[in-house]
């Protein structure tokens, strides 16, 4: 099952209720259903009294869970074609939930299928929903398509956040994590945007290729993952960021639409390193000025704990008017910054403790004010290599000539090193911006958008309803 993160939390008994979601007919808009496992008195079926809020008017906690769920639903059953009903296993339960990190919830398709009638490709693997849509029947009518499970305790506020937030306004406060964009994410894994290779051996599911891996592209390789040789090949690629890569055609002539310009480092000076270095901007904090933000650029140094430059305790070097350099590891990134910023930076830049691949910089705090972005480990030796014998200055700014978390003129997947189960491969890279309902972090931006899940969703297979989307490409 894949997982969705977000701050510093990931997303990770049965009743005879069933909650129609959405009521469609003939070959257009699909619908789901969900039928509930949880117990009485729990999940779905909670009777705690609650406020309405946010256009939400359940009137108990269960209520409020449910008409989320019948939201998302209708987001997706307007997005996507299905003869067949689409049937979702839903259950909130406790899951493991702390201030360093947190499941919120996980999802996938029940069973899969190959070889079915009207099969676009032999001998390839495709999750349930999609494979009853393009047949025409349900391939495996006693089993529901979906599991989802979503985090009870998030409520008690163990993770940080006070709560869930159950409005459907996209208004959630600082202090809460919205529910809808959440579930809109986990649904988007069990109709279809996941693969059943292993991430972590490169191994097919069963010997047999999945429908992703004709456009997972290997650009090092310069070949898909159908036809890597083995499966050690797969395993390299699956942390071979930023060169894995997505190569279907819809979402190739889309994401222009649909990306902005991304972030990156340059080194005004001294001139033996200077240049312009790639760069992951941060998902908290503001952004990078469309001007630009110059300055000298100083390693910290906080004297104390594991790593004296990684900027988890107060730092002793004064950095008023100075962008800060810092090594990732050992604390959040949102710590970083706000550490760097009460030692009077004006910018901080993260430099990755991986020999591949830019940095998350994940994480939401209010409190940082200050622009964050991540650089590669191998552009952060090259400064410090610079410092202190030389005054290195350095511009936060934008490469116009490309798009966010793309490279080759493909979108980006996330293929981090090392492989974070339940995460890579499955999800788009972080690096895109605006950020994306299926990268594996979550945002405040993010609410009911599903943009370029629709293209990828036609890439794999499904025939998708284009009565009810508006020309912004936001669901009615």
């Amino acid at each position: 099952m894949s997982r969705l993160s977000v701050t510093k939390a990931l997303f990770r008994s049965s009743s005879l209720l069933g909650l129609c979601l959405v009521s469609s007919t003939a070959w257009s808009e699909a619908t789901i259903s969900i039928l509930i496992q949880d117990g009485a008195g729990e999940g779905f079926n909670d009777p705690a009294v609650t406020t309405p809020v946010g256009g939400n008017n359940g009137t108990t906690l269960g209520q409020q869970r449910l008409n989320v769920f019948r939201r998302a639903g209708n987001i997706w059953s307007t997005v996507i074609n299905s003869d067949v009903e689409i049937v979702i296993n839903g259950q909130f339960d406790p899951q493991a939930c702390s201030m360093m990190g947190s499941v919120l919830g996980s999802a996938g398709a029940l069973t899969i299928h190959a070889d079915f009638a009207n099969a676009p490709i032999a001998d390839t693997w495709y999750s349930q929903a999609l494979a009853n849509s393009i047949s025409g029947v349900d391939l495996d009518p006693a089993t529901s398509d979906i599991n989802m499970t979503f985090n009870s305790d998030i409520d008690t506020g163990c993770s940080g956040a006070t709560g869930w937030y159950y409005g459907l306004d996209g208004a959630a406060p600082p202090d809460r994590i919205s529910l809808l964009p959440v579930v809109l994410h986990e649904m988007g894994h069990g109709l279809g945007f996941q693969t059943f290779t292993s991430n972590s051996t490169g191994a097919f599911f069963a010997a047999r290729p999945d429908i992703w891996t004709e456009f997972l592209f290997d650009l090092d390789a310069n070949v898909n993952w159908r036809d890597l040789p083995d499966n050690a090949a797969r395993q390299a690629s699956a942390i071979n960021d930023p060169n894995l890569v997505w190569i279907g055609p819809n979402v190739t002539a889309e994401f222009p639409n649909v990306l902005s310009n991304p972030n990156q480092l340059v080194v005004d000076a001294p001139g033996a390193i200077a240049g312009s270095f790639q760069a992951q901007g941060a998902a908290f904090g503001p952004p990078v000025p469309l001007a630009g933000l110059s300055g000298d650029m100083t390693l910290v140094i906080d004297g104390a704990g594991l790593d004296v430059n990684d900027g988890c305790e107060p730092l002793s070097n004064d950095l008023t008017g100075q962008i800060a350099l810092i090594n990732r590891g050992n604390c959040s990134f949102t710590s970083k910054s706000i550490n760097a910023q009460n030692a009077g930076a004006i910018g901080v830049v993260i430099t990755n403790n991986a020999a591949t691949g830019l940095p998350p910089v994940g994480g939401q705090d209010p409190l940082v004010v200050v622009p964050t972005i991540g650089i590669t480990q191998a552009d952060g030796d090259i400064i410090k290599g610079a410092l202190p014998a030389d005054t290195v200055t350095v511009t936060l700014n934008f490469d116009m000539t490309t798009f966010a978390g793309t490279n080759g003129g493909f979108l980006r997947m996330h293929a981090p090193d090392p492989v974070a189960p339940g995460s890579s491969v499955s999800h788009w890279t972080t690096a895109a911006t605006p950020s994306l309902l299926m990268e594996p972090a979550i945002t405040p931006s993010l609410f009911e958008e599903v943009d370029l899940t629709r293209q990828l969703y036609q890439d794999i297979g499904w025939s998708l309803d284009t009565t009810s989307i508006f020309s912004d490409g936001f669901e009615d």
